[in-house]
């Protein structure tokens, strides 16, 4: 039986993927590792297939058309044979000692009587240097070895989210609202963070730094200048995103889960309107069509977001309040070096 499925898109992956699957192996057959190679033109292919040679028990290998990261995560949730799913970037690492407790704890609740939604863990930001710079714990928000609902965890701050790092869901649970991930679009991940949290029923947490993210390379999506090119593609994110769910239908979840989720809207509203003001009058556009989108898809969540306290600073009115977003998100980003 096959614990978890953990998926590793990869596009012109060469210099890492190796490392990467060889901090996950060690889980050994309980997992079912899936490279999924998205249309790489290095030798990327061969690499994933050889090391499927190495390890014809815990890897799998699928050769796809270029589809983007959002794609690739689209053909992990199809095709996964794991009871858990969970998603690693072909140049970050997982923490061999973090992930056997992990698969511990999914043996645990194998069972579907047992099972889990989410399972949360903490992870580390690797820098290019190979110093860990940055951890990020929830050990404030959640309690450690327990199963809880969102009725019982603890509320969250404005400024603690979840990222992709540090999730693992149920795989049952993503198929059954059939969660599909837009292709040819990069920060797709904000969407398979948030979307399925209104099904999320059951938690656990792994008080343990399972993830190392990898951030420092000139090339990443994360970074400024990339995020610029990206514009567009991250204004369109956002707007699916905050255009997910009604604001009745968020009214009707546990009170903790929906304050959880409106912080979360409001974060990336914050993300979003940062990166439009520094491009200048081309996001400035983008920043108001974005506003105009969502109080255009339901009135009562657009006022609730402008009205928090980080949708007030948000959006401060003029350019001094532009300026000064933008200082906020950029010593944000100084503070932990990206």
């Amino acid at each position: 039986m096959k614990l978890i499925t953990i998926t590793v898109p990869c596009y012109n992956s060469e210099a890492y993927l190796e490392r990467c699957v060889r901090s996950i192996v060690p889980g050994g057959d309980e997992i079912d590792l899936l490279i999924v190679d998205d249309g790489s033109t290095d030798s990327t292919a061969a690499i994933a297939d050889r090391l499927m040679r190495e390890y014809p028990s815990i890897i799998r290998v699928i050769h796809q058309p270029n589809g983007g990261h959002g794609e690739a995560l689209n053909q992990g949730i199809r095709t996964a044979l794991g009871i858990y799913f969970k998603s690693v970037d072909s140049d970050d690492r997982l923490d061999p000692e973090a992930l056997s407790h992990l698969l511990d704890i999914l043996r645990s609740h194998a069972d579907a009587d047992s099972a889990l939604d989410l399972i949360v863990n903490d992870y580390v930001y690797d820098h290019e240097d190979g110093n860990a710079v940055f951890a990020v714990h929830y050990n404030h928000e959640l309690k450690t070895d327990t199963v809880m609902t969102w009725e019982t965890v603890h509320p969250f701050p404005m400024w603690k989210q979840f990222m992709i790092h540090s999730l693992t869901y149920r795989t049952e649970l993503l198929r059954g609202m059939n969660l599909v991930l837009p292709a040819h679009t990069f920060y797709e991940d904000n969407l398979y963070i948030y979307r399925p949290l209104p099904y999320t029923k059951r938690l656990y947490y792994l008080h343990e730094p399972l993830y190392g993210y990898f951030i420092g390379r000139a090339d990443q999506s994360v970074n400024d200048n990339v995020i610029i090119k990206r514009l567009d593609q991250v204004t369109n994110i956002a707007t699916q995103m905050i255009t997910s769910y009604r604001w009745q239908e968020m009214k009707a979840l546990p009170k903790k889960l929906r304050t959880y989720m409106l912080n979360n809207l409001a974060g990336q509203l914050y993300t979003t309107s940062s990166l439009q003001y520094i491009d200048g009058k081309r996001g400035l556009e983008m920043n108001r069509d974005m506003w105009n989108q969502i109080r255009a898809f339901d009135r009562q969540l657009y006022r609730r977001l402008r009205t928090m306290p980080l949708g007030r600073f948000t959006c401060l009115p003029g350019p001094l309040g532009r300026k000064l977003l933008v200082w906020s998100y950029r010593c944000g980003r100084k503070m932990i070096q990206f």
